[in-house]
């Protein structure tokens, strides 16, 4: 099945309930924070008598770097002597001035020897633990958080709930026994009972995860993560009134930035559109000079079609930082969405930084959708490869999705061919050349650019697919069409498109059980009219005409247009000749 499956995709900026703090998936550049240290990480000052003369002269630079406006230079001094010296204040000035920078590298490869150095100090073990949950590296970090955990350390707490949700099942039953075996020294400790529920809540059953946070409450009845965390998994279990109640109590006895925002959140849920307002700002008056706050706040309003404030939000932001490629990625959906499309162009060719360049791009493709826009897209992506040599592969596939679009194929190839000369082995380049192909009837076009991304990446499982489709849809090559996408079943076993495949590649075998087998499994997943289609065609093939007249009414049902499905009833039920 070779149908590409677009959505528009929101960016939606999540809540963290991890940390009491708030993320955005972009801040505005200006607006940073530095994670606090605990107080006994302030600068320790070295006897420098007792050093060795090149490190004092690496200490000498490093302080002079810091004078000039160097501070990397700084650093790398700094963790460089801390490696060599095992000295305490050394190691803890590396310490704070990663901290300060932000150089989670620097800062972890600091901690660790001051873990080493103070093995008694819990601080170092919650830097390093810390740092080690975010990377995933769960073998390290065990032994460390341990240690953290049994201090109920909070920052290594908020560590693990802001990783749950992209750890693998392994990493999150490691971190799971853990925590278990300390809960049986410490079954009522609220934290290790908030750290089990945020490692759990990932799961489609969240009673668990509720049940959880609600015993660590009943310990800490005031823990505001757990508070947050209980809100948040009744509002997903359907229970969005008892979480604004809870959070409505909550407030009126103690302001809390984390609460207020998950608050305004549901309430913007529940289409509380007046109140949710109100307590926005509310939120952005207590916090003034929070940027990344109101940031978040105008994102959940634009996602709430409160179009309006969110964008007062964001000239807020505008005036108060300037202007930079972030805001005006925003304030071009808000153009878009309020159908002004100057402004949103005159936005988007603004955006120049990631993660917004390439969206922003893909947004003005959009908005000048009439072949008659095609000098001036081609124009504004042409600027862009000049401006951004970086993301050029990505804008010459975007360009050349456009005109495949528009059917203008052979300026599609075109372009392909000039991106791919420039590079070879983009994989997204290849497989819509490879897409092109098919589509122009060029099956050696197709099979090559496949052949060499699979050169590239051979468990692509989208390629795999593609070429056994190819395969076996437009030759009679079924028992190689079947290998390639067996191994593209055996990487995504429940991909309806590969399920689809494997269908129709028994389809042309003559194994028709076996096909409508794998067809109702992706039909079952994914209602689309090819498979239907297909679906149909099996059950007709076996005889089973009733059956397949139903799959396909039914389908027609929902996609009456379908060329596939029109096509395989006229098959079915031929017109008579006059």
């Amino acid at each position: 099945m070779l149908n590409v499956l677009r959505s528009y995709r929101f960016i939606v900026v999540p809540l963290l309930l991890s940390g009491c703090s708030l993320n955005s998936p972009s801040p505005p550049p200006t607006a940073q924070s530095v994670a606090p240290m605990p107080a006994e990480s302030t600068p320790v000052t070295a006897e420098k008598g007792s050093f060795e003369p090149a490190t004092l002269y690496s200490l000498l630079v490093a302080e002079l770097a810091g004078q000039r406006g160097l501070p990397r230079v700084t650093l790398h001094n700094y963790v460089q002597e801390a490696e060599k010296t095992r000295d305490l204040g050394i190691t803890r000035h590396a310490v704070h001035i990663a901290n300060q920078l932000r150089d989670t590298e620097a800062l972890l490869r600091s901690a660790l020897i001051w873990a080493e150095i103070e093995p008694d100090n819990p601080n170092p073990y919650r830097l390093a633990a810390s740092q080690l949950v975010k990377r995933g590296d769960s073998q390290r970090a065990l032994p460390l958080l341990e240690t953290a955990l049994r201090l109920n350390d909070l920052p290594v707490i908020d560590a693990l709930a802001e990783r749950s949700p992209q750890m693998s099942g392994e990493e999150q039953q490691a971190y799971r026994t853990l925590i278990d075996s300390l809960l049986t020294e410490q079954p009522r400790n609220a934290y290790l009972l908030y750290s089990k529920a945020a490692l759990v809540r990932q799961q489609d059953d969240l009673q668990p995860a509720l049940e959880l946070v609600q015993e660590s409450l009943n310990q800490d009845p005031d823990f505001d993560r757990a508070i947050i965390l209980e809100a948040d998994l009744q509002a997903r279990s359907g229970h969005i009134d008892t979480a604004l109640s809870h959070l409505r109590e909550e407030l009126r006895q103690r302001n809390h930035k984390q609460m207020r925002t998950l608050y305004v959140r549901l309430l913007l849920e529940k289409q509380q559109y007046p109140l949710a307002e109100a307590q926005a700002d509310q939120l952005i008056s207590n916090h003034p000079g929070d940027h990344n706050l109101k940031f978040y706040v105008a994102t959940l309003l634009l996602e709430s079609g409160r179009i309006d404030r969110a964008e007062h939000y964001f000239d807020q932001l505008a005036s108060e930082l300037g202007s930079n490629g972030t805001l005006h990625y925003y304030l071009g959906r808000i153009a878009q969405q309020r159908g002004d499309r100057n402004a949103a162009l005159a936005h988007y060719t603004r955006v120049d930084n990631d993660p917004y360049l390439l969206p922003s791009q893909a947004e003005i493709g959009r908005l000048l959708d009439h072949p008659d826009d095609r000098e001036q897209l081609l124009e504004i992506y042409a600027t862009a490869r000049q401006r951004y040599p970086e993301a050029s592969a990505t804008l010459y596939a975007l360009e050349g999705s456009w005109l495949t679009d528009k059917e203008l194929k052979q300026q599609a190839l075109q372009v392909y061919d000039e991106g791919l000369a420039l590079f070879p082995d983009d994989t997204r380049l290849r497989y819509n050349r490879a897409m092109l192909g098919e589509q122009m009837d060029n099956m050696a076009l197709l099979e090559s650019d496949l052949r060499h991304l699979l050169s590239l990446e051979p468990d692509n499982a989208m390629a795999l697919n593609a070429l056994g489709y190819s395969l076996t849809d437009h030759s009679d090559r079924h028992q190689e069409a079947l290998a390639l996408i067996s191994k593209a079943l055996e990487l995504k076993p429940d991909d309806p498109a590969i399920l689809d495949s494997m269908g129709w590649v028994h389809y042309n075998l003559g194994q028709l059980k076996l096909a409508i087998t794998y067809l109702q499994r992706a039909y079952s997943s994914f209602p689309d009219p090819e498979i239907a289609t297909h679906l149909g065609k099996a059950y007709w093939a076996l005889g089973q005409t009733d059956e397949a007249m139903r799959v396909w009414r039914e389908a027609l049902e929902r996609d009456p247009d379908s060329k596939l499905l029109n096509d395989a009833l006229a098959e079915a039920h031929p017109t008579p000749a006059n």
